[in-house]
């Protein structure tokens, strides 16, 4: 018995050491490829961009339908243009569970949230008379109406109605175009065929979340929870129009984002993504790829400016040493995908690819970062910023706020990636710092989505002290400090955008003056992510005069 003990210890041993030489490799491998890259500065940093925050649910359109699809997102270009704003940041698209409205609480990392989806601009409508009376009759004009009316955006009876109504233009696509054989049904083949390697998964774990009525995938029949390929194969067959109308949609999402891109660019706007640091357990990734997630383990934020207490996120913790064996290979996917929605991709969290702050569901066990050796912490984030930026010719752009060890901001400088500069954070003993002595390489920008707006900053947050001082260093010494932020915000915006960051982004409530924030955190409810902007992209020009005469010059000088 000694013996074969002795033996299993050295298998142990011996399977311990290939697995260290395996991700040794791949260390190795990520490190060769970095240095066969060219080290000049990537050509979005070769000029300075201004931008504006502005998430794509927030915009309002005259055929919306009561959140800003992506039609609606490509009708504001225009208005971006006429500031001379050149860059657009949106919030994650990535498509939410049920009952939530939270981007950053994802159940793919790669699938557009339908909602987003302007299902009368699709193509194929023009095919479905029927389905256009419906939409245009007195019964469904009203909802639209309420919905449009509202301040907030209302999830669920968005969802409901799109859904609804997208699954009747599914079956009118297949009457007419599947069962025709057209160009339009191969056009779709030919986007499942190249996107299958997601899209299978996703489309299987969407109808299976509908069948389970969004119960836990840990709680499904063994052959459907452990993924039985024969299982899944009947189900395909037996369940085909289900699944495929999940693949049908995010193609719908495909073309009309080709679309908006192509209206972007030809008005001079790039598109800055954002790709959120996790997704959810219940998402299709942790249920096809479980083996690089560790399910034991919450992620989330240590005690920090945002929260005294730290902040639980309800998601899965990395399994990280199956995520460096593989070279980041999810992760690579996931920015790869990207770069047909995007020119640059904001990482949420960036400090947390260094080390991640994780809560065991064992309460024996006390929460701390998975990972405490300064020097491995900076090799793990190093190697997954050099993984990210090799997938795809986007700038990375690292969200880097919060507690964050000095190193950090040392390995995205030697990186050339920017991570982030707030107006109202930069100070040294109560003095702020002129945006002009920024370092170039960064993200400037008045707020985030998840502080309050510098309109609210202003009111309640910050003290006298604070306004005279942030106020002395946009307009000088010997003038008054104005009462309100929009008596402000010129001066503040000016000194922002006449910085040397090479971003310059302002939430388009920071832009307006306005006091609504997007998001609280560590706080759960519709005061979160439901902020709709009150114009219309087709009114803005007309009806914002006065705004655009304001913010184009200013933008306009570091152009």
């Amino acid at each position: 018995m000694k013996f074969i003990k002795t033996l299993k210890n050295i298998k142990a041993f011996a399977e311990r050491g290939l697995q260290r030489i395996r991700y040794r490799a791949a260390g190795l491998y990520l490190h060769i490829e970095h240095l066969k890259r060219k080290k000049t500065m990537h050509d979005l940093l070769r000029t300075k961009h201004a931008g504006t925050l502005f998430p794509v649910f927030s915009m309002r359109s005259e055929k919306d339908w009561g959140i800003g699809d992506i039609k609606t997102m490509e009708r504001w270009f225009p208005n971006l243009k006429a500031m001379n704003l050149n860059l657009l940041q949106v919030l994650p698209m990535n498509e939410m569970p049920a009952g939530v409205n939270c981007p950053y609480t994802a159940l793919s990392a790669f699938a557009i949230d339908p909602i987003y989806i302007s299902i009368e601009d699709l193509p194929e409508m023009k095919d479905f008379p029927w389905l256009r009376d419906e939409i245009a009759s007195q019964p469904f004009q009203e909802k639209l109406a309420a919905l449009r009316a509202s301040d907030k955006v209302k999830y669920e009876e968005v969802r409901f109605l799109k859904f609804t109504m997208m699954w009747k233009v599914f079956e009118a696509f297949k009457g007419v175009h599947i069962d025709n054989n057209t160009e339009l049904w191969h056009n779709f083949q030919k986007y499942c065929e190249e996107n299958a390697s997601w899209l299978d998964d996703y489309a299987q774990f969407r109808h299976l979340k509908d069948n389970y009525k969004w119960a836990s995938w840990t709680q499904w029949e063994p052959w459907f929870r452990d993924r039985d390929k024969g299982a899944l194969t009947d189900m395909n067959n037996r369940e085909w129009m289900q699944v495929t109308y999940f693949k049908y949609m995010q193609w719908c999402l495909c073309r009309q984002w080709a679309d908006a891109r192509a209206k972007a660019r030809e008005c001079g706007v790039r598109i800055l993504g954002d790709l959120p640091f996790m997704v959810n357990q219940e998402s299709a990734d942790i249920w096809s790829r479980r083996e690089e997630f560790d399910l034991t383990k919450e992620a989330g934020a240590p005690p920090d400016a945002f929260s005294a207490d730290g902040q639980h996120w309800g998601l899965p913790a990395y399994n990280w040493q199956a995520q460096q064996g593989n070279g980041f290979s999810w992760w690579r996917s996931k920015v790869k995908h990207a770069a047909s929605f995007y020119d640059f991709f904001r990482v949420d969290h960036m400090v947390g690819f260094f080390r991640t702050w994780v809560i065991p569901f064992d309460k024996n066990i006390k929460a701390n970062f998975d990972i405490l050796d300064p020097a491995a912490q900076r090799k793990r984030g190093h190697d997954f910023l050099v993984a990210v930026s090799e997938a795809s010719e986007m700038l990375p752009v690292a969200e880097d706020l919060g507690v964050i060890p000095p190193y950090v901001g040392e390995v995205l400088a030697a990186l050339q990636i920017p991570g982030y500069k707030i107006i109202r954070w930069e100070q040294k003993k109560g003095i702020f710092t002129d945006p002009k002595d920024y370092f170039p390489i960064s993200i400037a920008t008045t707020s985030t989505h998840d502080m309050e707006t510098m309109a609210e900053w202003w009111k309640t947050k910050a003290n006298v002290k604070e306004r005279k001082a942030l106020w002395t260093m946009a307009a000088g010494k010997n003038s008054r400090v104005p009462s309100t932020y929009m008596k402000a915000k010129e001066k503040i915006l000016k000194k922002l955008f006449e910085g040397s960051s090479k971003l310059a982004v302002v939430p388009i409530q920071d832009l307006t003056g306005e006091d609504t924030r997007i998001n609280l955190p560590n706080s759960v409810g519709d005061h979160n992510w439901t902020y709709r902007y009150g114009a219309n992209a087709e009114t803005f020009q007309k009806e914002q005069a006065a705004l655009i005469k304001q913010i184009a010059p200013l933008a306009k000088a570091r152009l």
